[in-house]
């Protein structure tokens, strides 16, 4: 299985998220909305730039999504063509709500997973509503990553007879979707998972295949990478006192509900790496 530290180890191609300040979709989303004639044109533009100096970065790729089932994994809807000296891009795209996305691979490959020294653009998740005839304008801020990411081709190696079942709540009991239940064999949960599970659903159902029976201990992520940030939504089965749930060889427990909340914890960068 794959493993990430409080984190998901997923899928061929990860598309990880932007950073705006224009207002906030719930707790993780934040809304970008300027927009300016599009002169005939309709879609999104702006410029990726890097968060630690503000100088514009060229040669990176925005990817638009038509929405955050997927976690922002795998192939997008639209791609832009690789920005300019200064940083900018221009997407012609239909009308509708996406969420964008902006990465520079070194490799100057468009697609594919990211790699140490890549840059993607942050943890929150931009989204933008495009309106005919205007370009939306949404600026996007980028890191470099400190550590070498994981990748599969799937969430979870394989189907077995053997798992969980539940869903994945907010703190009002509304369903969190395109996130992630994570497991573990013990109750030391500040580490890398031992098991992921399939993306939840627009309902918050998860499914989580484990190889054999035993005694596993669940969290719940709403990013795929590094430890939370405070203020992304994180959860424990049990809260602060794990609560451990028995599944028996050849049979799924079913219905558990993990409650994510805002993380209010210390963050403590670089905690993406494996340990040795």
């Amino acid at each position: 299985m794959v493993h990430l530290f409080y984190g998901v180890v997923l899928v061929a191609c990860m598309a990880l998220t932007g950073c705006m300040s224009q207002g906030v979709k719930g707790s993780a989303d934040q809304m970008a909305g300027s927009y300016v004639d599009g002169q005939g044109r309709t879609g999104i533009k702006g410029q990726v730039s890097l968060k630690a100096d503000g100088q514009p970065l060229e040669e990176a790729y925005v990817n638009i999504y038509p929405d955050a089932v997927s976690n922002l994994l795998g192939p997008s809807m639209y791609i832009s063509s690789p920005t300019d000296p200064q940083g900018s891009y221009i997407l012609e795209v239909p009308p509708g709500t996406y969420y964008v996305v902006a990465r520079k691979r070194l490799s100057g490959q468009a697609a594919g997973p990211l790699s140490k020294g890549d840059y993607y653009s942050e943890h929150q998740r931009v989204v933008t509503t495009v309106v005919p005839g205007k370009l939306a304008l949404v600026d996007l801020q980028v890191l470099s990553m400190e550590a070498p990411m994981f990748f599969k081709k799937s969430v979870v190696d394989q189907k077995t007879e053997t798992g969980i079942r539940g869903m994945l709540l907010d703190a009002q009991g509304k369903p969190v979707s395109g996130s992630f239940a994570i497991a573990y064999r013990d109750p030391d949960m500040k580490r890398l998972p031992d098991f992921v599970s399939t993306l939840s659903d627009p309902e918050g159902k998860f499914t989580i295949y484990l190889p054999e029976g035993g005694t596993y201990y669940l969290g719940a992520r709403i990013h795929a990478w590094d430890m939370p940030r405070p203020g992304e939504l994180y959860g424990r089965l049990g809260g602060d006192e794990p609560t451990p749930v028995t599944v028996t060889q050849g049979g799924f427990v079913e219905n558990l509900k993990i409650e994510l909340t805002p993380f209010t914890g210390e963050y403590k960068e670089g905690k993406s790496r494996r340990p040795r």
